[in-house]
């Protein structure tokens, strides 16, 4: 990583946080500065390592896939001059943004091989509608000991759904939890066996 990619991505932070009010100016902005650095150097050679495991899978994404990326960007803007405006005031040049997805895309690439075996299974299906039951039935004893008297919308709202109803929204909020602790293990594993040298 070379310190003035660094610098920019610092300094671009940086820029983000101002338009949000933040000060950087005194004792206290130094010091919100210095952090600033440290959060951007670690989030850098985090990237770096994910990218050299990608390389090293043969994981590669092609510049037809970045265009397409970037093609879906601008088209959220309605003029073209309006994309290059943000770019600017992002302070991002259009090769920057095409680096940055590249990157993103082959991170985002890796990590789905890494968390591709995670598996719900139905036990874990039970348990969490087992809990949520729980609950369901704890809100209704406090509501029907309550003096109000419940509408027929808050009835049913107390009911819930059927096992078999909520089955395969249960799996998708348990993968998710399970990559994302997944994603979480690879990824401090891979800092943990790789060595890093910091020259600054």
């Amino acid at each position: 990583i070379y310190e003035g990619y660094f610098q920019r991505v610092t300094e671009r932070m940086i820029w983000s946080y101002e338009q949000q009010g933040m000060d950087f100016e005194g004792d206290e902005g130094a010091e919100l500065r210095l952090q600033v650095e440290e959060s951007v150097l670690e989030h850098l050679i985090q990237q770096a390592v994910l990218v050299q495991e990608a390389a090293s899978l043969g994981l590669s994404i092609t510049d037809e896939e970045v265009e397409e990326e970037l093609e879906g960007l601008k088209s959220q803007f309605d003029t073209a001059e309006a994309f290059q405006d943000i770019l600017e005031r992002t302070r991002f040049t259009e090769q920057e943004l095409k680096d940055t997805l590249r990157t993103e895309m082959t991170i985002e690439a890796l990590l789905e091989v890494a968390v591709s075996d995670v598996k719900v299974e139905e036990e874990e299906l039970l348990e969490i509608y087992a809990f949520y039951e729980a609950q369901y039935a704890m809100q209704r004893e406090m509501m029907e000991e309550s003096e109000d008297e419940l509408s027929e919308e808050e009835l049913a709202m107390m009911q819930l759904p059927p096992y078999e109803d909520m089955k395969e929204q249960l799996r998708a909020q348990i993968t998710q939890e399970k990559q994302q602790e997944a994603m979480m293990v690879f990824v401090d594993e891979l800092m943990e066996k790789s060595e890093i040298d910091i020259l600054m």
